[in-house]
């Protein structure tokens, strides 16, 4: 189930609004796009499945996800890794019961065919972040999952934006995903919440749901 109510693990993967800011720094960059009779772009709008604050399953309830990546980079032979028009840094996304995450827009993206998503390039620490309520033999405990580390997340796109057009890429987060990698019987104590220890060797796996949970459609939408 897929929620605009409002990404990175982590992925773990990965964040404009009031809680999640998609776009912490906004990059100067001219509209003009060569040979065009007006300016292109793009925006990559962020939501997450299932809503959040809500049930995974009857024993698991989540209530706030965060991915902090160093950047968001659209790739394509119009836009390099690195191009400013084409780049958002940092990512902070972030679902929760007051917001959630806001969309990216990257309005001087040029026209081109994009075949990537970047998030997160390995350039800072990553901070994935999930908070929420299990159920141990009949009683309901906070838990928490956190972790940082250099990762980034890769999106295969097939993407035609022609001169003038502008279109959106939903990418939608599956919470469910990185859960489902989680060993919660393994969770320990830890200042009254239920949490993986340090270095815990589960973290490469739910680092690697992360880059599953999150889903790009095979077609995008026009428009805004």
């Amino acid at each position: 189930m897929t929620s605009r109510s409002a990404a990175g693990f982590a992925v773990l993967l990965l964040a404009g609004c009031p809680v999640g800011v998609a776009d912490d720094q906004e990059t100067d960059a001219s509209t003009e796009v060569d040979g065009s009779s007006g300016s292109s772009g793009l925006t990559v709008t962020w939501d997450c499945t299932p809503t959040v604050p809500g049930l995974v399953t009857s024993d698991l309830l989540v209530e706030d996800v965060r991915l902090q990546a160093s950047s968001l980079r659209l790739i394509g032979d119009s836009a390099a890794p690195g191009d400013t028009r084409t780049t958002r840094a940092p990512l902070d996304l972030r679902w929760n019961s007051a917001g959630m995450a806001g969309d990216s827009d990257l309005d001087a993206a040029p026209s081109g065919l994009y075949s990537r998503i970047e998030i997160g390039t390995g350039g800072s620490e990553e901070h994935l972040n999930i908070r929420g309520r299990v159920r141990r033999q009949g009683n309901w405990r906070d838990f928490r999952i956190e972790d940082e580390r250099s990762h980034a997340i890769v999106k295969n796109i097939a993407l035609a934006l022609a001169p003038g057009d502008h279109k959106t890429i939903p990418v939608t987060v599956d919470v469910a995903v990185i859960l489902a990698a989680v060993p919660f019987d393994q969770l320990v104590e830890d200042d009254g919440k239920l949490e993986l220890p340090d270095n815990h060797p589960a973290f490469e796996a739910v680092w690697t749901a992360l880059d599953a949970s999150f889903v790009v459609p095979g077609t995008f939408i026009d428009g805004r």
